[in-house]
C-alpha cells in the first residue's frame, strides 16, 4: 500500500516551528538550541527565494547542503510536535532536551554525539503513532510502547551509523525486545524492530535528485536491499513474539521538473505475518492499518517479510 508524498509549504513548516519554539518556552527551556535556530534562519532564506522565484540559485551556492539538511531536520521537527504537543510535558521535556543535541549538521555527526538525531527519530515514530491515535508510551519501558486491543506493543528504535552495523543493530534490538517480552506479565505482548537507515545511506553530504515525485519511489528499493541484505537472515531461531521490521529512510531531495527542494520520506514496514497471526489472531490487521494510519503523510510500503 503506498500514500504520495506531500509537498508541504515552505512557510507552513516555518510557521509551525515558529509555533513549537514557543512550546520549549512552556517546557522551561527558555533559549533555543543552536540547531532550531540554524534551522529557522535558513528555512527563512528558502521561504524567500521561493517568493521571489530564486529556487534554482540556491544549488549554486556553497551551502547549498546545509539549506536542504535544515528543510530535512525542519519538517522532521515539525512532525514531531504535531504528534507529541499534547503528551506528558514532563516526559517531553527530557526527550526534546535529548533530541535538541548535536551538531548542526549531520556531517558533522558522531557515534559519540548522535544521540540527539536518534532521539528524533523515537520521537517522529512515536508522534506519527500518537496522531493515528495510538495509545502510546514513550520514554519508559521501551523506546516506544503500544497498548493496542489488549496487548503490549514494544518497539525498540535504532539508528545505525554505518550500513555494515544495521545487521548488528538489528540483533541488538531483538535482543532488548526479548528483554522486554520476558519481563512483562502481561499477555499477549509483541515486538517491533524500527530501523532508521537515514544516515547510514546518506551521511549528510548528498542528495537525492529525481525528475519529479514520482520517481521517489525508487527509496522503496534501498529498504528493500537493505532488509534482504542485513535483516531477513539475521536470526533463524524464531520467536513469533517479533512480528516485524519497519525501515525509515529521511534525505533531502531536489525535484528537477519543478526546483522544488523537498524533504523526501519513506516508511516499509515488512510484517511477519504468521508471528501476527498466531501472536494477535483477532487485533493483527488492526495493527497493520494502525501502522499505515499513523505513516499516511509519507511513502509506505507493507510488504512480506519472508
Amino acid at each position: 500500500m503506498t500514500t504520495a508524498i506531500p509537498q508541504r509549504p515552505y512557510a507552513e513548516i516555518l510557521a509551525e516551528l515558529e509555533t513549537f519554539e514557543g512550546y520549549l518556552r512552556t517546557l522551561g527551556l527558555r533559549r533555543a538550541p543552536d540547531r532550531l535556530r540554524d534551522v529557522l534562519g535558513r528555512l527563512k532564506e528558502i521561504e524567500t527565494a521561493r517568493t521571489r522565484n530564486r529556487l534554482p540559485s540556491l544549488n549554486k551556492r556553497p551551502d547549498v547542503a546545509e539549506l536542504i539538511w535544515s528543510l530535512v531536520e525542519g519538517q522532521e521537527f515539525a512532525d514531531i510536535f504535531r504528534g507529541i504537543r499534547n503528551y506528558d510535558a514532563v516526559i517531553i521535556k527530557k526527550l526534546l532536551q535529548k533530541a535538541l543535541q548535536g551538531p548542526l549538521h549531520p556531517t558533522h555527526e558522531t557515534p559519540v554525539s548522535n544521540i540527539g538525531r536518534n532521539t528524533v527519530f523515537e520521537l517522529r515514530l512515536g508522534a506519527a503513532l500518537l496522531q493515528a491515535g495510538a495509545n502510546v508510551t514513550l520514554g519508559r519501558q521501551a523506546d516506544i510502547m503500544i497498548d493496542h486491543a489488549g496487548a503490549h506493543v514494544y518497539i525498540e528504535c535504532k539508528r545505525p551509523f554505518y550500513e555494515h552495523s544495521i545487521r548488528q543493530n538489528v540483533m541488538r534490538a531483538r535482543a532488548q525486545l526479548r528483554q522486554r517480552l520476558d519481563s512483562d506479565p502481561h499477555q499477549p505482548t509483541v515486538g517491533v524492530v524500527a530501523i532508521s537507515v537515514s544516515k547510514s545511506v546518506n551521511p549528510g553530504s548528498n542528495m537525492f535528485v529525481v525528475n519529479d515525485a514520482s520517481d521517489l519511489r525508487s527509496l522503496s528499493q534501498e529498504a528493500e536491499r537493505l532488509h534482504k541484505q542485513y535483516s531477513r537472515d539475521y536470526d533463524r531461531l524464531l520467536d513469533p513474539r517479533l512480528i516485524g521490521m519497519v525501515y525509515h529512510l529521511f534525505t533531502p531531495a531536489l525535484l528537477r521538473q519543478s526546483g522544488l527542494l523537498i524533504a523526501a520520506s519513506q516508511v516499509d514496514i515488512f510484517p511477519d505475518n504468521p508471528s501476527i497471526q498466531t501472536m494477535l489472531p483477532v487485533s493483527g490487521e488492526n495493527l497493520k492499518k494502525l501502522f499505515l494510519v499513523a505513516f499516511r503523510h509519507q511513502r509506505f510500503e507493507m510488504r512480506d517479510a519472508g
